[in-house]
């Protein structure tokens, strides 16, 4: 019975060897776990990313809500804590910056929600003087004012400014003078609420073109994404990997966790739910069946796994030691398995510009 085992793995192991050859332009048993792969990766990590983010901001409005209507301790923790969970979810869908999150030249969505992304610049002043701005003016603080507003005054940003802190001159971050301005300027409610609404309309536009209809369209973004339909041309694999590599980048290349959320304090938590979800995509949940590891595994790449896994929980270890300089080291690993261990063992080109250094 042993023998019987270990000649019925010998033979499987063949197959699946015999399998890797591309070339041949048939499908094979690789190429079709790589696509069950794909596909549950899309559905399980990518869309229950985006549709949580919703969630999350549909839940900060509805907090934002409660606190105007009764400003006080309680309710202002409530909402700060709500912040932070939208921000990490946050964090976890900014991997996945491609799509409905990134489909405009000009006006991206991604930037109406994280304007640091865009060149690593950090526009607290901005959205301070905004709020400022905002409460001593005159005018209607309605939807139609706040989608005008350009990226650098709105998100995740100018909502952690006006429920962090206060727009005075001081911007003291002591809960009772937070709630003792918000009794006093009853404008900054309305600040409040339309800064959410416009987050909120953000990832309803991406959740829409994920689920619905992707631009101009009349098909899901889903649907072009499994049937390698993207307008930009791109292999759905490669345009994941890409995405996640230059996120990975972008954290250490523009000092984020030194940057983003600082009035918060959230930064390394929002960075630690980026790991996992790097993990989550990668290993997959308890609806997967078919995940990358397994596909690296299955074709001799057991290695390409582990040294991933090292350097996830490096990257974990940098974050609980808060040591900012190693996060950077670590972070710089992760990227350099995206772009060759993760690329080279799921057969993925990139293209020059995403496999030179790291």
């Amino acid at each position: 019975m042993y023998l019987k085992s270990v000649f019925s793995s010998i033979v499987l192991l063949l197959f699946l060897c015999s399998c890797t050859d591309s070339d041949r332009g048939e499908p094979t048993v690789v190429d079709a776990n790589l696509s069950a792969a794909l596909e549950q990766a899309t559905d399980y990590a990518i869309i229950a990313a985006v549709e949580k983010f919703t969630e999350e901001a549909n839940s900060f409005s509805a907090s934002a809500n409660t606190f105007c209507a009764e400003a006080n301790a309680s309710t202002l923790t409530a909402l700060q804590e709500q912040w932070r969970v939208l921000f990490s979810q946050w964090y976890r869908l900014s991997i996945y910056n491609f799509g409905p999150l990134d489909d405009d030249l000009i006006f991206p969505a991604y930037t109406f929600i994280d304007s640091l992304r865009l060149r690593g610049t950090d526009y607290t002043g901005t959205v301070r003087s905004e709020i400022t701005a905002d409460i001593s003016g005159d005018f209607s603080l309605d939807d139609d004012y706040y989608a005008l507003k350009t990226f650098n005054k709105v998100g995740l940003l100018a909502l952690e400014s006006v429920i962090f802190e206060t727009a005075s001159s001081e911007h003291s971050q002591v809960s009772e003078n937070i709630i003792a301005e918000y009794q006093d300027q009853s404008r900054k409610c309305d600040v409040l609420k339309g800064l959410a609404g416009q987050v909120l309309a953000r990832a309803q536009y991406v959740e829409f073109g994920w689920l619905i209809a992707h631009k101009d369209s009349s098909t899901p973004y889903r649907t072009l994404f499994i049937n390698e339909q993207l307008d930009n041309g791109a292999q759905p694999l490669a345009q994941l990997l890409v995405s996640i590599q230059e996120f990975l980048d972008y954290l250490q290349a523009r000092n984020v966790v030194t940057t983003a959320a600082q009035t918060s304090a959230h930064s390394w938590q929002a960075i630690a739910a980026t790991i996992d979800e790097v993990e989550l995509l990668l290993q997959g949940g308890e609806q997967t069946t078919d995940s990358f590891f397994d596909v690296m595994v299955a074709t001799g790449n057991q290695n390409a796994v582990d040294s991933v896994n090292v350097n996830l929980a490096n990257v974990r270890q940098s974050i609980t030691d808060r040591n900012a300089a190693m996060l950077e080291i670590n972070l710089g690993n992760l990227d350099g398995n995206f772009k060759r261990e993760i690329a080279d063992s799921l057969n993925v080109s990139l293209g020059i510009n995403f496999t030179d250094g790291d």
